[in-house]
């Protein structure tokens, strides 16, 4: 069975029930974590409502069309959010007091 990966809200229960919530660590991770997620939303938002092809103007003033740039972009921001979810679990993990009753962490570790 494929690992469901735990949502953001999820993550800051599980700060608060390490007692690692306020670490700057964390913090700092966490706030990454919700820029980067509003930067993806910004960008699907305008492939929405600019396409997948956009006008690009050349040094001469030709006007081509061209895919949009934040389709290759995407990924890339896809995959950064996702380093840091990984590390905000990590510091957790690592840094965060005997594991509560319940442990969603350790379930979701072990599957």
């Amino acid at each position: 069975m494929a690992k469901s990966k735990p949502s953001y809200d999820e993550i800051l229960k599980l700060a608060e029930s390490y007692g690692i919530a306020d670490n700057v660590l964390f913090r700092t991770a966490a706030e990454r974590y919700s820029g980067q997620m509003e930067l993806i939303s910004i960008s699907q938002d305008d492939i929405r409502t600019r396409g997948l092809m956009v006008e690009h103007m050349n040094v001469r003033g030709t006007v081509s069309m061209e895919p949009n740039p934040l389709i290759a972009q995407i990924p890339k921001m896809n995959d950064a959010a996702n380093k840091t979810l990984a590390a905000m679990i990590d510091i957790i993990q690592k840094l965060g007091t005997s594991a509560p009753a319940g442990d969603k962490l350790g379930e979701f570790l072990s599957e």
